[in-house]
């Protein structure tokens, strides 16, 4: 029978968010071809994204509250991101299709927020319009962009697609402490140079069970993800715009029930389950696992390894 490799990568820069700077990603394969990498897993926290949702930004003083602050919006060196911003010479700004928010300490590199409108059928008049990458529709219009508090997606990093991840490929995160799992599929993206890992939309983080806004939002629990490269084909074009999370789960049910087939289909869920080992001095990813192997008898299996192999189940990786 089949079984899993597992190696971890090479690079020390892998992070999920300030929480974690630090930790091992590991790439899993088939033995029959240990070279072609069919899944990766790692830990950590899972950093929220509220880019795409109608309410992630606004002026200051709109009610209710936005998802996120202003000032996770824009950066010196590169201006606005996250959110669509026209300069005030811009055709659908003349013509009035786009109104844009002119008070002078919004001028970031040229060009303001637009906002959303009635007109439009924009969802949150008086909002920012907020984006991600893949729009299905004209940029100044809100309906064109993935919502993050209703969409499951992923924020798929520069160096993490360098090993062959395209947006639409699909991940779940696991919770370890609750029966939470929520399944995501890249949508947005992060620097080109960026090792940044764990970065998911708002509906994922609800459906982890965290709560909260902006920086706030409470994301304190320990999560286990695994991704899967060049796993999008849907329909052969990169994205894919609003999957709900019943489609996202057919996908994902297809992937597991295929990897559940190794004749050592327990030692995901223990990779899994040791990376959350404290301290931070202990060893993680394979190094922890190739531990375990010597003596598996004698060695307590980590404490949440059987919430782990339930949350699996529920995707149909089913372990003997």
């Amino acid at each position: 029978m089949a079984k899993l490799v597992f190696k971890d990568n090479p690079s020390t820069n892998w992070r999920t968010g300030h929480d974690f700077p630090q930790v091992t990603l590991t790439a899993v394969s088939w033995d029959s071809d240990p070279g072609k990498s069919v899944a990766y897993v790692f830990f950590g926290h899972v950093n929220i994204d509220f880019d795409g949702s109608p309410t992630a930004y606004g002026p200051q003083g709109i009610t209710p509250m936005p998802d996120d602050d202003l000032g996770n919006a824009w950066g010196e060196d590169n201006g606005w991101f996250g959110l669509i911003a026209l300069p005030e010479n811009h055709p659908l700004v003349i013509s009035g299709e786009a109104i844009i928010d002119k008070r002078p300490t919004l001028l970031h590199k040229g060009k303001y927020p637009v906002i959303q409108q009635a007109k439009n059928g924009d969802p949150k008049p008086g909002y920012y319009v907020s984006a991600t990458p893949h729009a299905t529709g004209p940029e100044h219009l809100q309906t064109s962009y993935v919502d993050a508090s209703e969409i499951a997606y992923g924020a798929l990093s520069g160096q993490l697609a360098s090993l062959g991840f395209k947006l639409g490929d699909y991940g779940l995160a696991i919770r370890h402490n609750k029966d939470l799992q929520s399944g995501f599929y890249f949508v947005d993206r992060g620097g080109a140079s960026s090792f940044a890992l764990g970065e998911c939309s708002h509906k994922v983080g609800k459906n982890l069970g965290g709560s909260g806004r902006g920086n706030a939002f409470n994301n304190n629990f320990p999560v286990s993800f695994i991704v899967f490269p060049d796993s999008f084909t849907m329909d052969g074009s990169e994205g894919t715009p609003s999957m709900p999370d019943a489609d996202i789960k057919i996908e994902l049910d297809l992937l597991l029930t295929d990897l559940g087939k190794a004749e050592n289909a327990e030692e995901l869920a223990l990779l899994m389950a040791f990376n959350e080992t404290a301290p931070l001095s202990k060893p993680r990813g394979k190094a922890r696992l190739d531990t375990y192997r010597i003596a598996p008898t004698t060695t307590e299996k980590p404490a949440n390894y059987a919430a782990i192999v339930a949350a699996l189940g529920n995707y149909g990786y089913v372990i003997p």
